[in-house]
């Protein structure tokens, strides 16, 4: 429990040097992960294997067997690597020349409830001083501001049946400027129409809604199954719900910048979790000057 009285998960992971051993921490891992999962968890330590090839200083080229079952347990309970700092690689044989070996043997990873909750956190990989690993720390610091949201232009709009009619409206307005202005006007004036005409997506009331009408319509058809009126209602009912749900998961796969995903799979809570760790991963704390020097604000 943190002082504020937020409730989270901590585990420090120690992985055996055998890949058949590790295998009962991964088991692990998964049984907890299943009590676990709306907590906002973090694990860190020594996982004595790495995920990717490039995590090794010349290493092989290839994702090796003990590589793919851990991949496959972090796939399993959800978590990915948060934001870090300092040494990529956190493990080295200390040795010299053709005999050095480096490797990113040691991680700190976080559950969608800790990248959602956590946005702002980020491990610290330090100097190794006489040990052969990097001592990790994790940084959880007070949320910052984020500032003037940008205006962004939804694909899923141009489905909108008001949409092109909005747009010619506005593109055929007559400005007594030059041609350049012209167009930066039209499109400040577009942008404006689109915000007013489309809020921002809060799908959810809208999808109950349409499930309470369509449940209404699907039991009086208990009594009445050949009533066309009722069987047409409640077709246009599902054609709607379904339209609902095509734009808000259009909405969170560009949220999200996933594009090897098709729609139509219903991974909203796919999107969801993926636009929560976007978010953390692209968050910035400070800038270093050219000279080395770290801003105080």
């Amino acid at each position: 429990m943190l002082g504020n009285g937020t409730s989270v998960h901590l585990s420090f992971i120690y992985g055996l040097c055998d890949y058949k051993s590790r295998r009962d921490l991964w088991k692990d891992l998964i049984f907890i992960s299943q009590r676990l999962a709306p907590t906002p968890w973090v694990i860190m330590g020594d996982f004595n294997v790495s995920r990717f090839p490039q995590d090794q200083l010349h290493g092989p080229p290839r994702v090796s067997k003990a590589m793919s079952e851990l991949n496959e347990c972090l796939n399993a309970i959800e978590v990915d690597d948060i934001r870090s700092v300092g040494r990529f690689f956190t493990w080295s044989n200390k040795r010299e020349g053709n005999a050095v070996v480096n490797k990113n043997l040691d991680r700190v990873l976080g559950n969608w409830g800790w990248n959602k909750v956590f946005n702002h956190s980020y491990s610290h990989f330090h100097n190794p001083w006489v040990s052969d690993h990097y001592p990790i720390s994790v940084a959880v610091s007070v949320p910052r501001c984020n500032g003037i949201k940008l205006f962004k232009f939804l694909n899923y709009w141009v489905n909108d049946s008001r949409f092109l009619g909005l747009v010619k409206c506005v593109w055929g307005q007559r400005l007594a400027c030059n041609p350049l202005e012209v167009v930066i006007n039209k499109l400040r004036n577009l942008k404006r129409e689109l915000k007013s005409t489309f809020k921002k997506p809060d799908p959810n009331p809208k999808k109950e809604a349409i499930r309470v009408e369509i449940e209404v319509i699907q039991s009086r058809l208990l009594s009445n199954p050949s009533d066309l009126g009722l069987l047409r209602q409640e077709k246009l009912l599902i054609s709607s719900l379904g339209k609902v749900k095509d734009e808000e998961e259009s909405f969170l796969k560009q949220k999200s910048r996933i594009t090897w995903l098709k729609l139509g799979d219903s991974n909203s809570k796919f999107f969801h979790r993926s636009v929560a760790s976007l978010h953390h991963r692209n968050h910035i704390d400070k800038l270093q000057k050219l000279g080395g020097s770290w801003p105080c604000t």
